[in-house]
């Protein structure tokens, strides 16, 4: 499995494109802005997205997808249905962003769902706290932990739809998980799950 990341918008999110065996297909990880810019990109590089996968509906997670849509028609979209609203754009300092629920070829996550797209396979763990449909994505030994899991820190829980007690559960979770992962966040640098076991004060119980 090969990944790219690229860092795009205002936030630093972090997009990766996760390729398989076959160097034409990749899946799309959080595809968080510069939409035109990521399917140039994409097309330079003879990669055809067959899915997008999305760890929680905050707009600058998702803000390339409209492009990505009208380059590929069909191109499905993964999200909880929890982060899912009714509204079609969100509001933020007089500002209107798309929401999931403007998209096309939505696909419900679940709980334990095993996907395969692109000819990688995709377990879905839902972790809850930082939005009520955070989810993690885990391939193997690695982990795309989305706003849920950062290096030495976690996500924001302040936000409507926030939750500090679902978040310490979904971190306890994260904990338990038996061996190890490299862990790809939405934000900032890669870490390792073994790494935010021992100094990560939030896995350790003293960072609420």
């Amino acid at each position: 499995m090969q990944i790219q990341r690229f860092v795009l918008g205002p936030f630093a999110t972090n997009c990766y494109v996760v390729v398989g065996d076959d160097p034409a297909r990749c899946v799309l990880i959080d595809p968080a802005d510069n939409g035109p810019a990521l399917v140039r990109r994409l097309e330079a590089d003879g990669r055809i997205p067959e899915a997008v996968l999305l760890t929680h509906g905050h707009y600058d997670h998702i803000l390339a997808v409209p492009a990505l849509q009208q380059r590929w028609p069909g191109l499905p979209v993964y999200c909880h249905p929890l982060d899912v609203p009714k509204e079609t754009v969100e509001y933020d300092m007089g500002q209107t962003f798309p929401t999931v629920a403007a998209f096309a070829n939505l696909q419900p996550l679940t709980e334990g769902q095993q996907l395969t797209a692109a000819g990688i396979p995709f377990r879905v763990l839902h972790t809850p706290g930082h939005t009520p449909g955070s989810v993690c994505f885990v391939s193997g030994d690695v982990m795309f932990s989305g706003d849920t899991l950062f290096y030495r820190s976690i996500g924001r829980t302040d936000f409507a739809g926030g939750s500090i007690p679902q978040m310490k559960a979904s971190l306890q979770r994260l904990a338990d998980l038996p061996g190890d992962y490299q862990v790809l966040p939405g934000h900032e640098g890669a870490t390792l799950l073994s790494e935010e076991r021992r100094s990560n004060p939030y896995l350790r119980g003293f960072g609420f």
